[in-house]
């Protein structure tokens, strides 16, 4: 009984925390383009996946940390940023602190579900490049939204990355599809697709 609690409430721990405050905004504004993804599965074998490494351990720092700002660095670049906070009436401040707020709300559930002592690890097994029609579709929608292109989305891919969190209380695994987006000379965590592994929660 424990444990089939446990593996309900790890269903309910969204990774991208700071999405879920902003989805109804974004939405109505974009019409969900913000939420795009390949439609195949990432690959089996994932090729050299090096440079999204740094960006998915500042995120799951982020989140452990409870860096409202961090995180705000990694959803979105500053051109967003600045749409929302003047659309929205909002600080940066309000922002951060919205972001923080999530953070420590999923870190609470994995404490919640695996212990206190809660660590995580991940691995990227898999990789999957977003198509033209895709990227083109983002640009016109954020360009239509901002009144410019700063925005504009060079490249993206979707990942598959399972996720292990071990603790005293219990250990599972997570399949997540994150999909990531490369905007100037940076890559954002731009939205995620989450499926508990059968072997999640195990006691």
């Amino acid at each position: 009984m424990a444990g089939k609690k446990k593996q309900k409430n790890s269903r309910t721990v969204r990774l991208v925390v700071g999405l879920i405050l902003i989805a109804a905004a974004i939405a109505a504004a974009v019409g969900g383009v913000f939420y795009y993804r390949s439609q195949k599965a990432a690959e089996e074998a994932a090729p050299d996946a090096s440079g999204y490494e740094e960006l998915m351990k500042s995120y799951y720092s982020a989140i452990v940390s409870g860096d409202g700002k961090k995180m705000a660095q990694l959803m979105a670049p500053p051109e967003y940023w600045n749409y929302y906070m003047e659309t929205y009436d909002k600080s940066e401040t309000d922002v951060e602190d919205a972001l923080k707020e999530g953070c420590a709300a999923t870190y609470s559930g994995w404490q919640n579900t695996y212990g206190t002592d809660v660590k995580v690890s991940y691995q990227i097994a898999g990789m999957s490049e977003q198509g033209q029609d895709g990227l083109n579709e983002w640009n016109a929608n954020m360009e239509e939204m901002l009144g410019n292109d700063g925005a504009d989305m060079t490249e993206s891919v979707l990942l598959e990355v399972k996720v292990t969190y071990s603790g005293s209380t219990s250990e599972g695994t997570e399949i997540i599809h994150p999909t990531l987006g490369k905007i100037g000379d940076q890559w954002y965590l731009i939205s995620e697709d989450t499926q508990l592994d059968s072997s999640s929660a195990a006691q």
